[in-house]
């Protein structure tokens, strides 16, 4: 009878400790990460323009970063990653083809961090940027080079031309009076003389 007292001793406090132990094990579940959009090792055929987590559990803001780095390891992460209860969402820039890797990290409700990565694959095209049209040669207005529009002349004063033809003008005056002045010099005379 007495070797039967040691296991049952031994069953009586493996039975405790399962009861202590049972009740906290749901209780000391860590937040994890329940699924993506896209999902991970997913193929998309339609343009990204954001990636959401979603968690078992609720997430805190601080400490959430999420960067979206295509194929040519250049990050398309638009902004700061949005935190909404138990879901993170990313705005990315228009995605390149290929593979898309997503790193993440937040912190959960309780404190514990947490942090992972997943991929996926973009087969839609990035929009190509449309080059603005270059001007036919009959669209573009021809303008003739401004012509400087002659400033008028203050009374009293002589323009440019005047000023540069007076000289011509003034000995054709002098001469004509000196004409005038000999020619009636020498009538003068004959009609002196002549009397």
């Amino acid at each position: 009878m007495n070797r039967y007292r040691p296991l049952s001793a031994a069953a009586l406090l493996a039975a405790a400790l399962a009861v202590a132990v049972l009740p906290a094990a749901p209780a000391s579940a860590h937040t994890e990460l329940k699924s993506t959009t896209p999902a991970a090792k997913s193929t998309t055929t339609r343009p990204v323009a954001e990636v959401t987590l979603t968690f078992t559990g609720l997430v805190k803001k601080p400490g959430t970063t999420v960067a979206v780095t295509g194929p040519d390891k250049t990050s398309y992460s638009s902004g700061d990653a949005e935190v909404l209860d138990r879901t993170i969402t990313q705005k990315v820039d228009a995605l390149p083809v290929g593979a898309i890797t997503v790193a993440w990290r937040t912190v959960a409700a309780d404190g514990h961090p947490m942090q992972g990565s997943f991929t996926f694959t973009n087969r839609a095209a990035p929009p190509t940027p449309s080059a603005e049209p270059s001007p036919s040669p009959s669209a573009v207005p021809t303008t003739a080079p401004p012509t400087s529009a002659a400033a008028p002349t203050p009374v009293g004063q002589a323009s440019d031309d005047d000023s540069s033809s007076s000289p011509v003008v003034w000995v054709v005056v002098a001469a004509v009076v000196l004409a005038a002045a000999a020619l009636g010099g020498v009538l003068w005379r004959r009609r002196r003389s002549g009397t």
